[in-house]
C-alpha cells in the first residue's frame, strides 16, 4: 500500500518591497550619475555648489542640505550653501569653530556619521535649532576630502519619507558624492585662482602699455648736448616716467618722476600728469611756477591718496644753465672735471605733488661746465635689494657714475648692469628709470 506524500503548500512571496528597494537603489545611482555630470560640467564654484546641493537634497528625499567649507586662516567652518526652509537664516547665523558641533567633529577626524537623532549625540548643539525654530532629527554628515586634506563637510538633514531615517547605503552614497564634490571644489578654486592671476597679468600688461605709450619716442636734439634715457619695467608695474618739452627761445623742459602706487591706477595717473605738463609748461615757463600750479591741479582732483615725486629742469643750452625745482624727489647727480655732487639743497625741496595745496615751490639755478653731465633717476635704482635684503644705495650709484666717461649711453648702461648684478638673486620689485644728459 502506498501512501501519498503531503505536497507542500504554495508559498506566496511578496516581491514588492524588494522591487521598491531595487527602484530606490537605481534612483540613488541615477542621482549619483546626475551629480557627477554636474560636477564635471561646471567650473564656477558658486553655481557648482548650488547645483550639487539641489540634486543631493532631491536624491535623499531630505528636508535640508548644507555644505560648509573650512576657512584656511581660522580653521572655522562657514556655510557656503544651505537649502531648506531655514537655509538663509542658518547661513547668516552659522559659523562653527574648529571641532564644534557634528560638522566640526567630522571635519576634524574625517569619519562620516549616520545619526538617527542628533540630540542623542554629545557633540550636537541645539542652539541654532532654537534660533530658527527648526527641529533637526536624522542626519548624514560626510567630509569633503581632496589630496588627503579635509576642506569641508556635507550634511543631509531629516528624511521626509518613512522610516524618516537614513540607511547605511545612503551614507555610502553621500560619501561618494562628497568625494567627487571635493575634487570639483578644489578644481574650481584652482580655476578661479588661475583666472585671477591671468586677469592680474592682463592688467599689468595694460599698465605697462599705457606707461610706455606716454614716454617719448625720440630723444631731443640740442646743440652741444647729448641725451639718453631708460625705463625698464619690473614685474610689478609702477608709475615711473620722464619726458621732454620744447619751449620758446630754444629752451628745453625735462621732467622725471615716480607716481605712488602700482598697476593701472598709477599708469593712468602718470599719463594724465604728462598731459598736464604738456599744457602748463607753455603757460608757466619757470620751474617754481610750474610745480606750484600742477600741485594745485593734482590736489584739486586727488583720489585715493595718490601723489607724485618728481624733479623738473629747465635747460637753457645757449647759456649752459639749468633751473631746477624739486618736489620730494632724489636730487640729480652732477659730474664735471672737478668731481661729483648733488644738484639742489634739501631745504629747497618742496613736498610731493598732490598732497598739500597752495604750496609755493622754489627753484635753483646752476651753471653747466663743459664736459659735464646730469643724471636723474627713480628709487627703483637705489632701492634694488640683494639676497639678504640690503639696498643698492646712493654710494654705489655715485661710484658707478664717477667711474664713467662723459657719455650718457655708457652711464646708463653701466648703472643698469651694476644694479642687475647686485639684485640678481631677488630681482627688482620696482621700475628702473634713468635720464642722463651731457654738455660737451
Amino acid at each position: 500500500m502506498t501512501t501519498k506524500k503531503n505536497k507542500p503548500p504554495y508559498i506566496i512571496v511578496d516581491h514588492r518591497k524588494d522591487h521598491e528597494a531595487c527602484i530606490s537603489k537605481v534612483e540613488r545611482l541615477s542621482s549619483c550619475i546626475e551629480i557627477a555630470n554636474l560636477i564635471n560640467s561646471e567650473l564656477s564654484i558658486g553655481r557648482l555648489l548650488t547645483k550639487v546641493m539641489e540634486s543631493t537634497k532631491k536624491a535623499f528625499n531630505s528636508d535640508a542640505v548644507s555644505l560648509l567649507l573650512l576657512d584656511e586662516k581660522t580653521g572655522d567652518l562657514t556655510f557656503q550653501i544651505a537649502l531648506g526652509d531655514v537655509g538663509d537664516e542658518i547661513k547668516e547665523l552659522y559659523r562653527l569653530k574648529k571641532g564644534e558641533g557634528i560638522a566640526g567633529l567630522v571635519s576634524q577626524d574625517g569619519t562620516p556619521l549616520n545619526l538617527t537623532d542628533v540630540y542623542d549625540h554629545p557633540k550636537f548643539s541645539p542652539d541654532y535649532d532654537k534660533k530658527t525654530n527648526y527641529r533637526t532629527r536624522a542626519m548624514l554628515c560626510a567630509p569633503l576630502k581632496v589630496r588627503g586634506k579635509i576642506i569641508g563637510v556635507i550634511q543631509v538633514i531629516n528624511k521626509l519619507v518613512e522610516p524618516f531615517v537614513f540607511t547605511s547605503e545612503e551614507l555610502e552614497m553621500l560619501i561618494t558624492i562628497s568625494s567627487s564634490a571635493a575634487v570639483a571644489i578644489d578644481t574650481a578654486q584652482m580655476h578661479k585662482f588661475i583666472l585671477q592671476r591671468e586677469t592680474l597679468e592682463r592688467d599689468l600688461q595694460l599698465a605697462r602699455d599705457v606707461q610706455q605709450s606716454f614716454l617719448p619716442n625720440e630723444l631731443p636734439i640740442v646743440k652741444k648736448h647729448r641725451f639718453a634715457a631708460l625705463n625698464q619695467p619690473a614685474l610689478e608695474i609702477g608709475g615711473d616716467f620722464y619726458n621732454f618739452f620744447k619751449l620758446p627761445a630754444n629752451k628745453l623742459g625735462i621732467v622725471l618722476g615716480d607716481v605712488s602706487g602700482k598697476g593701472i591706477s598709477a599708469s593712468l595717473f602718470m599719463a594724465r600728469l604728462t598731459s598736464d605738463f604738456q599744457y602748463y609748461t607753455l603757460l608757466y615757463p619757470e620751474p617754481e611756477q610750474l610745480l606750484t600750479q600742477i600741485n594745485n591741479v593734482l590736489c584739486a582732483r586727488a583720489k585715493r591718496g595718490m601723489f607724485v615725486t618728481l624733479v623738473y629742469l629747465l635747460l637753457d643750452p645757449e647759456e649752459n644753465r639749468v633751473r631746477i625745482a624739486n618736489a620730494g624727489h632724489m636730487s640729480p647727480i652732477y659730474t664735471d672735471e672737478d668731481g661729483l655732487r648733488l644738484l639742489g639743497h634739501d631745504n629747497k625741496k618742496g613736498p610731493p605733488l598732490g598732497i598739500i595745496p597752495d604750496v609755493e615751490f622754489t627753484q635753483e639755478t646752476f651753471e653747466l661746465e663743459e664736459n659735464s653731465n646730469i643724471t636723474l633717476f627713480t628709487d627703483g635704482v637705489i632701492e634694488a635689494k640683494n639676497s639678504v635684503g640690503d639696498l643698492y644705495g646712493d654710494k654705489r650709484l655715485l661710484k658707478v657714475i664717477e667711474s664713467q666717461p662723459n657719455d650718457p649711453d655708457l652711464i646708463i648702461k653701466e648703472i643698469t648692469r651694476s644694479v642687475d648684478r647686485y639684485a640678481t638673486t631677488e630681482g627688482r620689485s620696482d621700475d628702473l628709470t634713468l635720464l642722463v644728459f651731457s654738455t660737451d
